[in-house]
């Protein structure tokens, strides 16, 4: 990657990356980092990119950082402990409402 250089950043859904990387495949070759980012698009971005918007937005809303709302929606979490896990590494304080509103929330994605 001679002479890129990154002009913005953004966390985006793994479904999100799907659909970037096969309008980029209707253009033309993808790279080989790129097929294998395909790949695992295909098989774990399950979420529909207009309700996985709506569910970051109202994660937001709640508090939760974006990259976390992003990682949220990738992962639907199902349980407490799973949830727990995801705010690990971040500032976040995780009452039981809270955890509930999150559950409830991420649930909207099935």
């Amino acid at each position: 990657m001679i002479g890129k250089q990154v002009i913005s950043e953004k966390p985006v859904s793994v479904r999100e990356v799907r659909e970037i990387l096969e309008k980029r495949k209707e253009k033309g070759e993808l790279t080989y980092e790129q097929k294998v980012s395909l790949e695992y698009a295909q098989e774990f971005g399950k979420a529909k990119p207009k309700k996985a918007h709506e569910v970051i937005e109202k994660l937001r809303k709640e508090g939760i950082d974006e990259r976390t709302a992003v990682k949220l929606v990738d992962l639907q979490p199902k349980t407490k402990e799973e949830l727990k896990l995801v705010f690990e590494k971040v500032r976040f304080r995780l009452t039981e409402d809270a955890i509930k509103k999150i559950l409830d929330t991420v649930a909207e994605l099935d």
